[in-house]
Formats: C-alpha cells, structure tokens, sequence
C-alpha cells in the first residue's frame, strides 16, 4: 500500500512483538536489569525480575477518506518481582524497572513508525499471585493510533 498510511498495521502482535523486542534488546540497561521477557502474561515465572507484553483492547472506526480506519491500539506491560529482600526496596526495584520501560518507549513514540503517536497512558502498581507465590507487580498501559485502509486492513 502506498499513501501515508503505508506502513501502519491494525494486527495487534505487530506492535506487542516491537514492543517485545525494544524491552529485550535494552532489559540489561534498566537500573535494575530484566531476567526474562515473555510475549503473553505467564502463569509461571522461572525468575525474576520478569516482563511479559500483553495485548489489550483494539478498537476501529471510520475516519476521513472512504475505506479509511483509525485504529487505537492497546498493549499491557506487566512487570514481576520477587527478590528476598527488604519489601520497600522490592516494591521501588519494582517500579523503576516499569518507570524504565515507560522511559524506553517514550523515546520511539511512533514505534519505528508502526503508530501515528503511542505513549504509556497508565501505571499500576500492586502484588500478583501466580502459582502459589506473591510477586511485587507494575502494569504500564501503552496506547497507540494508526489509520489503515479498509478491506486489506
């Protein structure tokens, strides 16, 4: 496709994958380094500190030319922790971990021009039980537009 819109996506995995990718290819640069990054939530964590990529909500509607979509797009950053160790110093290795991501993504706003703009709208910090264990949690909102012409959308 050619145009303006020629390189944007409405296929969530596109933008979880690149947003996968950057946490990866920079998690030893954090304050506090990432073990291990997965795409999709897990229900296990082989160690911690640990990010997983989810994919949220997509919603579409008409805007401008005929056949022309706007897209908002939704992606879920959950950030674990469990380290022995004081319970404060988790919960702050915690949120820097998520303040690094944020961080991150905020210098590629167009995401190596997958979006028109996307920035982190949101930061939750809290606990997660998975598999019997309590781990110190984040979960950073990333949203995004993008136009995309209809039907090869």
């Amino acid at each position: 496709m050619t145009g303006p819109y020629g390189t944007y996506t409405s296929d969530p995995t596109i933008i979880a994958d690149y947003i996968l990718n950057k946490i990866e290819t920079n998690k030893g640069t954090f304050r506090i380094p990432v073990s291990v990054t997965f795409y999709g939530d897990q229900d296990r964590l082989p160690s911690t500190p640990a990010v997983c990529v989810e994919i949220g909500d997509k919603q579409r509607g008409l805007e401008g030319a005929p056949d022309m979509t706007r897209n908002e797009l939704e992606v879920f950053i959950l950030v674990y922790h469990n380290k022995v160790q004081n319970i404060e110093d988790t919960r702050r290795e915690c949120d820097q971990i998520a303040f690094d991501i944020e961080h991150l993504l905020h210098q590629d706003l167009q995401l190596g021009g997958l979006v028109i703009q996307g920035y982190c709208t949101g930061h939750e910090s809290g606990y997660t039980y998975k598999a019997n264990t309590l781990y110190r949690s984040a979960r950073l909102t990333w949203r995004g537009i993008n136009k995309t012409r209809l039907p090869v959308a």
